[in-house]
């Protein structure tokens, strides 16, 4: 009896390790270094809030993390521009997000809810938000809070489209709360 349950366990064990190579996306995620934002107002006036960790380590401190500084009851442009300053010359991965616009998502959130509100406006081949380019506007009321920035890499996973339009799904290349004070 003994014999055939070690045999069973066995079987068990082989057939529940076989590696199946569909069931991971075969995309990965990129390294990035460098995060611009770039806030456009109505007079045509940009401002680049900027987070840059040059070693791309998450555990050691960025050398650069802005604070976000907009005027009250506005709205502006924003467009997104990501780097790999690892590599010689330096990567602009915004190009990659951009030929991969079907597993990319830009996802931005306000705490408080409502000091800044963004509508992403450009679109992928699918008709889904992409986030490099967005519209975003302040409270009429001046405050201050955070500005979470992640952008979402979601290949198709076992011939399953991940990219919704939502969050949900996927892996996180940029997870960024960026401090903001709305005056």
């Amino acid at each position: 009896m003994k014999k055939y349950l070690t045999i069973a366990l066995l079987s068990v064990a082989l057939f529940n390790c076989k590696k199946d190579e569909h069931l991971h996306p075969h995309d990965d995620n990129e390294l990035i270094t460098r995060v611009d934002l770039i806030f456009t107002d109505s007079a045509n006036k940009s401002t680049t809030f900027s987070f840059q960790d040059k070693d791309g380590d998450s555990r050691t401190n960025p050398e650069k993390f802005d604070k976000i500084v907009l005027a009250k009851g506005q709205t502006y442009t924003l467009k997104i521009e990501v780097y790999d300053d690892t590599k010689s010359p330096v990567e602009n991965i915004s190009d990659e997000i951009l030929e991969e616009a079907d597993v990319h998502l830009f996802v931005f959130k306000s705490n408080p809810i409502g000091l800044l509100t963004t509508t992403l406006t450009d679109k992928d081949k699918n008709s889904l938000p992409i986030g490099l380019e967005s519209i975003v506007k302040t409270a009429a009321t001046a405050g201050k809070g955070t500005y979470q920035v992640i952008l979402k890499h979601q290949p198709e996973l076992n011939g399953v489209k991940m990219k919704t339009g939502r969050e949900e799904g996927g892996s996180t290349d940029i997870d960024l709360s960026f401090e903001v004070e709305v005056q």
